[in-house]
């Protein structure tokens, strides 16, 4: 097992990565959590507070990654680069969710080959597609295909 990626301040630092917008999957004046259209007016992103609070909980309660490692899942869309699959979760409402459910980041050099934790060099894809890779990489196959 590999260590952690490193920290976004230190990719900020070393490799000039700039961080990424989370991904926002319903159009501006509409609840980011349940889709209504937001009518009260100091509301921008949440039509609630009851609907504001689901979506932190889960958000940043929710996180499984590192903040490097999210901002290459949201760099990607929350898309595999492989095939394609979005990766998002998708609430009780149908909206999905910038948490990037299944999501790998694989690094494209490997890091026994050294590889680093630039951004160019590491993707998105799913559980699947990053075995696929991994078993190409171990069977003497195309390293990078």
């Amino acid at each position: 097992m590999r260590k952690p990626l490193i920290p976004l301040y230190i990719a900020e630092k070393e490799y000039g990565f700039k961080p990424v917008k989370r991904p926002r999957y319903v159009s501006v004046g509409y609840c980011q959590w349940c889709g209504r259209k937001i009518t009260a007016p100091r509301r921008q992103s949440f039509c609630s507070n009851d609907c504001s609070d689901s979506y932190y909980k889960l958000v940043v309660w929710g996180r499984t990654r590192s903040g490097y490692s999210n901002h290459i899942v949201w760099r990607d869309n929350c898309t595999c680069q492989d095939c394609g699959a979005f990766m998002a979760y998708q609430n009780e409402h149908g909206i999905y969710i910038p948490l990037e459910i299944g999501a790998e980041v694989h690094h494209i050099l490997p890091v026994s080959m050294g590889g680093k934790d630039n951004p160019e060099n590491l993707i998105t894809l799913c559980h699947a597609c990053h075995m696929k890779r991994h078993r190409k990489d171990t069977s003497g196959g195309n390293k990078n295909a």
